[in-house]
């Protein structure tokens, strides 16, 4: 496998590095605030070239592939040191969009890619329940048919990021009452909706600035053309929800790269007992030992992006283990940083002690790591599975 970057490639690196930068002097206060200007830094990102990479052309997207993507949001959040600037890139080519470009619904397609790609609609993906999260079979918000083909929803959903904000949610809704994986698919909820409601939800204790909030649904009529994903269609439905695993990964790689780079600086400059700490054997290796880690992340989460498929679409396997590793890379790196910066490290004002919290809300997000690693193993033991569920 040859992961030598094309000159196009290293010319995105370079300025994803430079656009990171420009949001880097931003990331305490958003975290300190858990508020950030998001459509302002999407317009921006807009202009620096950043939306809707994975998007095709005809919708008004840049038609690149999964590894685009994948060294586009590492080099953003390495230098920027804050998830906030990455997020433009989610809401115009992560799950959402990438769930309405599987779909099968040309109208879907048409009404709202030109839309998402752009930056003038943001989307997110909505999932979690108030009583389900990883047990994605058993959501209990439900569409059933209405007059003229349209869909009547009713439910809750909580921890959607970019809630209030976004304009468009790939919804994943049970369908007339279908019990289990078969009965559940997604519908293209639009903000502003009669009957669909949204608030700000808890304060996270990592990723703040964009807020996690919480959806509504009362008898919210959605029009038949927002079908994305109809009963029966549930494994499609997931291999679409995939980007959200290599957006995952790539944020938490970015992160721990950002978090090695502080750490490294500061131990050349700090002196102890005469000499720069850089120079006491003990520190010398954990850098060693970081950037193994590190390393390793890179060949994991480059490799679920190049054996996409069609470049965009990720493998289940390849992408489920970027992310869980990626994710542990993430919680190690930034806590041996913090470490290294001694009590300057656990001073709010400190950005590893940040990336660090960062690190908590990512190794949850897209699947907690109990359940990665049986979404692991059961595709490396297909004809053995664990139930999940109570016998009887």
């Amino acid at each position: 496998m040859d992961f030598d970057l094309s000159p196009e490639q290293l010319d995105l690196v370079e300025r994803g590095a430079a656009a990171g930068r420009e949001w880097r002097g931003f990331a305490e206060q958003w975290d300190h605030d858990n508020h950030a200007p998001l459509d302002a830094v999407t317009e921006r990102m807009g202009e620096l070239g950043f939306l809707g990479i994975t998007m095709p052309v005809e919708y008004g997207g840049q038609g690149k592939s999964n590894l685009e993507y994948v060294l586009a949001v590492e080099s953003i959040l390495r230098t920027s040191t804050t998830w906030v600037a990455a997020e433009p890139l989610f809401r115009t080519s992560g799950a959402g969009p990438t769930i309405c470009l599987m779909s099968s619904n040309d109208a879907a397609r048409e009404k709202f890619l030109p839309e998402i790609t752009s930056g003038r609609a943001g989307c997110t993906i909505g999932i979690t329940e108030p009583d389900f999260g990883s047990d994605m079979s058993s959501l209990e918000t439900s569409a059933v048919q209405g007059d003229g083909g349209s869909w009547v929803i009713n439910g809750k959903k909580k921890f959607i990021t970019g809630a209030i904000e976004d304009s468009y949610y790939a919804t994943f809704v049970r369908f007339d009452g279908i019990p289990g994986a078969r009965g559940v698919g997604a519908i293209m909820t639009e903000k502003g909706m009669p009957g669909f409601t949204m608030e700000r939800g808890p304060d996270f204790v990592g990723a703040r600035g964009v807020p996690h909030g919480e959806l509504e649904f009362n008898d919210c009529r959605v029009p038949a053309e927002n079908l994305l994903f109809g009963p029966g269609e549930f494994a499609q439905l997931m291999s679409a929800f995939n980007m959200e695993r290599l957006h995952n990964g790539a944020s938490s790689l970015g992160s721990a790269w950002a978090a090695f780079d502080l750490a490294l600086e500061y131990a050349q400059q700090r002196r102890q007992f005469g000499r720069e700490i850089i120079e006491f054997q003990a520190i010398y290796h954990e850098f060693a030992d970081m950037y193994v880690q590190l390393e390793a992340g890179r060949c994991l989460l480059y490799k679920a992006a190049t054996s996409s498929a069609g470049g965009k679409y990720p493998q289940a396997l390849d992408v489920t283990v970027a992310k869980y590793f990626a994710n542990q890379v993430m919680y190690d790196v930034s806590a041996k940083a913090v470490t290294i910066f001694g009590g300057e490290g656990t001073s709010m004002e400190n950005p590893t002690q940040r990336i660090h919290r960062d690190s908590l809300v990512c190794r949850i997000a897209g699947g907690a790591p109990h359940v990665i690693r049986n979404t692991i193993a059961s595709q490396l033991v297909p004809n053995v599975r664990l139930s999940q569920r109570r016998p009887g």
